[in-house]
């Protein structure tokens, strides 16, 4: 077999990238040499163990024609172990939930994904828990009962937090493309940052909305939600021990490829918390043109928002009473009023959530 001559085989620009990218490579694999051996010495590898439950029962009592009454009833549990070394983390479990009254297991997913946590920034790469999450889009953008039965993201996370406040930026790969399946995929930043209790902050989702192969038709969909707002939050504010207050604009840009038409429903949401003791008071109001374009056509495959949102006008209104609220178990029971245009419907809550973060560490050697 004859040697390969790159001055034969290559253009002079081919030959030209071939030799930075091996020298990039060289670069890279000395420094990932360099970080590993300099980590070994300073940083024992250390077993991680982590685990976190959520129980929920959720009833709900509609008579609005945008929502269905149902009960939500059932159990969350995540184990993960791992392997720490210095600032990186691989990470292995399983989250599984348990729908009682139902057979067998309405969720079972494993997790397994990489995590670097330094100097302000981390990351995650794989199949990771949504714990690993700030916080969560509020339910305009993801309806509860999907951070009920949908426990862990698939994709990538970024994050950055210093002492005025954070950002994070993640995909999350929701559906491969198959037959009779269609392609979909979210993109979503949150963040604030602000001084002495003011602050500004935002939301934002762009959903990929793909076909299935073959299409039979069918196009893609656009769909990108904007959520801009300025906040305030208090500590023993007057009488409340907690008070803080939100608002901002809330836009959607919808695009359906079949008219290729824009559509950009826009109003208001607001956001009001208070406690005093063991209670806690919220109201979210969303006043404006109705969202979620399109919704009889394809439901909550692409809207994965609470359907309240269809509305011109929706006020929500929770009041909660903390059983326990430390800072790794929280049981709560609440009571809901939902108003939509003429129509109010209640809800009830029982929560109980124990997330201890651990990350019980014992030395491996």
């Amino acid at each position: 077999m004859s040697d390969i001559n790159l001055h034969n085989t290559f253009s002079p620009t081919m030959r030209y990238r071939l030799i930075l990218l091996f020298s990039l490579f060289g670069l890279l694999n000395t420094q990932a040499q360099d970080i590993i051996h300099n980590d070994s010495i300073t940083h024992k590898p250390r077993l991680v163990f982590d685990i976190n439950n959520h129980n929920f029962f959720d009833n709900r009592e509609v008579r609005s024609p945008y929502q269905r009454s149902q009960t939500l009833f059932g159990s969350q549990l995540g184990t993960e172990v791992g392997i720490q070394f210095g600032a990186n983390t691989v990470m292995a479990g399983m989250q599984v939930i348990k729908d009682f009254g139902a057979q067998g297991l309405a969720v079972q997913d494993f997790t397994f994904y990489y995590h670097y946590e330094q100097d302000g920034f981390s990351g995650a790469f794989g199949a990771f828990p949504r714990k690993r999450l700030r916080r969560e889009l509020p339910d305009i953008f993801l309806y509860d009962s999907l951070r009920y039965y949908s426990p862990t993201l698939h994709g990538a996370l970024i994050q950055y937090a210093n002492d005025r406040g954070y950002a994070e930026l993640y995909c999350n790969w929701i559906s491969k493309q198959g037959v009779d399946q269609r392609e979909v995929f979210e993109i979503v930043s949150d963040g604030r940052f602000g001084h002495r209790g003011y602050y500004i902050g935002w939301n934002a989702q762009l959903l990929h909305y793909s076909v299935p192969r073959p299409s039979a038709g069918l196009k893609v969909y656009d769909k990108l939600m904007l959520n801009p707002h300025l906040g305030i939050e208090r500590s023993h504010f007057g009488w409340f021990d907690t008070f803080s207050i939100e608002g901002g604009l809330m836009l959607s840009l919808n695009r359906d490829r079949r008219d290729m038409l824009w559509h950009a429903p826009m109003g208001f949401l607001g956001d009001l918390r208070l406690s005093k003791w063991r209670f806690e008071l919220r109201n979210r109001l969303y006043a404006g043109n109705p969202q979620y374009t399109h919704y009889e056509d394809f439901g909550a495959s692409l809207f994965r928002g609470d359907p309240y949102y269809r509305s011109s006008l929706y006020d929500r209104t929770d009041i909660c009473f903390y059983l326990l609220n430390k800072p790794y178990v929280q049981c709560y029971v609440g009571a809901s009023l939902h108003y939509t245009e003429g129509s109010l419907d209640n809800s009830q809550q029982i929560i109980l959530r124990l997330t201890p973060d651990t990350n019980l560490l014992k030395d491996l050697f």
